[in-house]
């Protein structure tokens, strides 16, 4: 048996306890909604999946040929009453143009995403696919096309289209006309730094110096003509540790960061990233800057490092704002890591009083 059908068999597992969408049934914008990556899904029944209205299964990658490879997922369906989408992921510029500027990649990619909306398990589909470069304007026009054919394909079956708008002032698969074919958006509000950072700092900022500020990477989707009711913000439960050249915020990196779990994740689902920002923290001392992002630093035997991550009390003070604007929710990635300590108070927060969506 091939790793895409076995994959296809445990994502239809997966799903048979979630209630689907009725066909035909209007698409809204979820107020929670989480990504379920493939190499946490064997864990589900510790995240709070319950708490949330919609689960996106983390990740099919599209090939530069056209083809998609679905993951092989965990058998055991966590019981919930919720739906489940399959995110799609394309993350190299070249590999955008090399796909959307070919007819017949695209009638190829057609066909295999067409295949996977036709399938019980899939109550919709989101597009994540990212750049960081101007793409050539033959692939966005190939896309566009695309979109409108895929677009057609969902809906007959009653299925939603979402997407990931990553924070890129350069990248702009999508104009106004393409916009209105999707369901709902997440904005890419984190990764402000990333691993090959020149520079230590916060994962999400309100610093409109910074091409993945909140405010930059709404300003992207009202260019659009998206309304915030159509717009969820992402959470990362992440963060980053970085060699540096000083314990100060800002400092030069000295080299790519290692990956910071909010909380302590089980052995057996990821037995080489072991570092917990906050234990981490409590360890070698707590620290903010002016937005209070927590940190912490340490010099080890040859240099200074530094971790940077997010948590409730500097997400909900960057998120303000937009929570009282009417955005319509949050996005967490991935479950998870967090253990439950970022997505339940975070819901909380973001439903306590929060005005209608505009």
């Amino acid at each position: 048996m091939t790793n895409r059908r076995r994959a296809l068999q445990s994502l239809l597992a997966l799903s048979l306890a979630w209630r689907l969408p009725p066909a035909g049934a209007a698409q809204t914008a979820p107020r929670a909604l989480g990504y379920l990556p493939w190499w946490m899904a064997a864990g589900w029944k510790t995240f709070p999946v319950q708490k949330l209205d919609r689960v996106a299964l983390f990740d099919a990658t599209i090939g530069e040929d056209g083809a998609v490879a679905a993951r092989d997922w965990d058998t055991r369906a966590p019981k919930a009453d919720s739906p489940l989408d399959l995110t799609l992921t394309l993350f190299e510029p070249a590999q955008f143009d090399a796909l959307f500027s070919q007819a017949p990649r695209r009638a190829r990619l057609l066909a295999a995403v067409s295949a996977l909306v036709a399938r019980r398990f899939v109550a919709g589909i989101q597009l994540d696919i990212e750049g960081y470069e101007e793409a050539r304007p033959a692939a966005l026009a190939g896309f566009r096309r695309w979109l409108a054919e895929i677009d057609d394909v969902r809906r007959r079956h009653g299925k939603s289209l979402s997407a990931f708008y990553p924070a890129s002032d350069l990248f702009r698969p999508y104009d106004r006309a393409a916009a209105q074919r999707i369901d709902y958006w997440v904005a890419q509000v984190y990764d402000a730094h990333w691993p090959e950072s020149k520079v230590t700092g916060p994962l999400v900022t309100r610093n409109t110096g910074n091409t993945a500020a909140v405010p930059r990477a709404v300003a992207r989707l009202a260019a659009l003509g998206v309304a915030p009711r159509s717009v969820l913000l992402s959470v990362p439960l992440y963060g980053w540790e970085w060699p540096a050249e000083s314990e100060h915020p800002g400092a030069a990196t000295r080299g790519r960061a290692r990956l910071l779990t909010f909380a302590q994740t089980p052995k057996e689902l990821m037995p080489e990233d072991r570092l917990a920002a906050r234990a981490l923290a409590r360890q070698h001392g707590l620290r903010r800057d002016a937005e209070g992002t927590p940190h912490y630093a340490y010099r080890d035997a040859t240099q200074w490092r530094q971790g940077w991550y997010e948590d409730v009390q500097s997400l909900t003070r960057k998120l303000a704002e937009e929570r009282e604007q009417g955005y319509a929710g949050l996005a967490f990635f991935p479950l998870g890591y967090d253990q439950g300590e970022i997505v339940e108070p975070m819901l909380r927060w973001w439903s306590r009083s929060a005005p209608p969506a505009r």
